[in-house]
Parts: C-alpha cells; sequence; structure tokens
C-alpha cells in the first residue's frame, strides 16, 4: 500500500479539485514529500519525492518516479549522536530509491529528529518510539483472511496500527486496509480481519491480493502516536472516497512535517509470520 500512498499524495498534494471541468484545476508550486519511519529495534527508512503538478495532458505513469529525489541530505538524530542517512537504489522498491543506514537502531523511548536538505527545500519532524505490543492471537481462517485478536491496557491512551508484507512478492511493509486504531473505539479484546492490498493500483476490481496454499505472509503489529492515527486514517479516507465518483475528497493527507508534506513516524512493533495451509 505504499505504492497507493505514494502516487497519491504526489498526485492529490499538487493539485486542488473543484470539478471535473479543466478550468477548476488549480496547480500549486511543487513540494517536498516525506515518507519516513523508524522501528524499535528497526533502521531508519525514508523515502522522498515531488508533488506531481496535475494537468490536462496525458502523462505516462512511468513519469512519476521522475519526480524521486536523490540527492538530498538526510539526517537522523536520537539526541545524542546525529546520523546521515545513505541513499540507495533498489528496484525492488516503489518509489525504488530509500534513505537508510545500519549505524543506528531505533530504542524505544527515544525521540528521533529527522533533518532533510534538498536545493530550496528544507524539513524537520520528530517522533517517539513507544513500548511495541503483541497480539492475544494470530491466525489465518478458512477464508485465507488474516485475524488478530487484540488486547488494550486500559489504563493508557494507545494507538496502533497493522502492517503487512507477502514473502516473495513484498520488498518491505504495506498498509494493511484496516485504519489505525483508537483504542477508545473498541471493546477489548478485539478482533480483527486484514485484507493485503494488491500490488495494482489502478484495477480496482483486484483492489486486495488473495492468500493462496503455501503463501508466506509477515504482520507487523505497532504501537504508534495520535499523529499517526490521524495520518493513516486520512489516508484509508482518501483512498476510500477517491474511489467513488460521486464523490470528491479534495483534503491532502495530514503531515506531521515542518516545511514538506508527509509523515515521520515511531512504531513500537512485533513481526508474526503466518502461513497459508
Amino acid at each position: 500500500m505504499r505504492r497507493y500512498l505514494y502516487c497519491i499524495i504526489c498526485l492529490l498534494c499538487a493539485v486542488h479539485f473543484t470539478s471535473c471541468t479543466e478550468d477548476d484545476i488549480i496547480t500549486l508550486p511543487p513540494q517536498m514529500v516525506v515518507e519516513g519511519w523508524i522501528d524499535a529495534e528497526g533502521f531508519p527508512m525514508v523515502f522522498l519525492s515531488k508533488t506531481l503538478a496535475v494537468t490536462s495532458e496525458r502523462e505516462n505513469v512511468g513519469a512519476v518516479k521522475d519526480y524521486v529525489i536523490k540527492w538530498a541530505k538526510v539526517t537522523v538524530s536520537d539526541g545524542e549522536r546525529e546520523v546521515v542517512l545513505t541513499g540507495i537504489y533498489d528496484s525492488k522498491l516503489f518509489p525504488p530509491y530509500v534513505y537508510t543506514t545500519g549505524e543506528m537502531r531505533g530504542e524505544v523511548g527515544k525521540r528521533y529528529k529527522l533533518t532533510v536538505e534538498y536545493e530550496d527545500f528544507y524539513a524537520e519532524s520528530y517522533t517517539v518510539i513507544p513500548e511495541p505490543v503483541v497480539v492475544e492471537h494470530i491466525y489465518i481462517d478458512e477464508n485465507n483472511k488474516i485475524v488478530a485478536v487484540i488486547t488494550d491496557n486500559l489504563e493508557e491512551k494507545n494507538y496502533y496500527k497493522f502492517f503487512v508484507r507477502v514473502a516473495g512478492r513484498d520488498a518491505m511493509y504495506y498498509s494493511s486496509n484496516t485504519a489505525a486504531i483508537d483504542d477508545d473505539e473498541y471493546t477489548f479484546p478485539a478482533e480483527i480481519k486484514l485484507d493485503i492490498p494488491s500490488l495494482n493500483v489502478y484495477d480496482s476490481e483486484k483492489r486486495y491480493y488473495k492468500l493462496k496454499k503455501g503463501d508466506v505472509v509477515y504482520v507487523k503489529y505497532a504501537q504508534t502516536d495520535s499523529l499517526a492515527y490521524s495520518f493513516w486514517n486520512n489516508y484509508m479516507n482518501l483512498v476510500d472516497i477517491g474511489r467513488n465518483p460521486y464523490f470528491k475528497y479534495n483534503n491532502n493527507p495530514c503531515s506531521n512535517v515542518n516545511g514538506a508534506l508527509g509523515y515521520w513516524f515511531g512504531y513500537g512493533s512485533t513481526e508474526y509470520r503466518l502461513v497459508v495451509r
């Protein structure tokens, strides 16, 4: 679902829609888009791009890759040390360029500052990695749906998010179809059903990947903060409503990055391996 996210942010954040007529398309100046996170015990991962202006001219979808930012200075600091991330080309990713490092792992409770410098763009953001959380039970049911049973500490205010990837298909985790979870909105233990997004962003009939026998699926369950909760729910609304031709959705996804669009989130996460029998 990062492929959905990348395309949607690049397109929607560059334009304001009021109707379907050419005269009503108001193009905005290019903005930098940041997509970044750091997991507990994981390395920082940052993807950078520029918004793509929408015009009445037909443009090849492959041109979206031309808006990837490759030569930025990306820095992550934990208050004690600062590390400059290395830009790496990886054809298995989308977009196929990521900034990361093996010199810094996320630690629970630490506050991480992200700084991005590129041409006239400058952006920064802060995040804290919360405590990792675990599921009470997770399995694949008779309909090949992933089912996770989760609990919650009633004495704390918590937010959660699921991510999924299929071995051999995905090089990294994607957001599941389930929006972020606010513990005030559920009765626990809560049963959550997860669909795996399709990588074909243009085929609404094949929106979700159908699990088959032998598939190995990895699920990441993360505790996060209220900013991530707002972002992922805003994003799911954008995807769902944006597919309906009778409704318009012209709000940009919310951002916790100053000087750019996008996000920088810390995840207290645990991972699970499931096999379709």
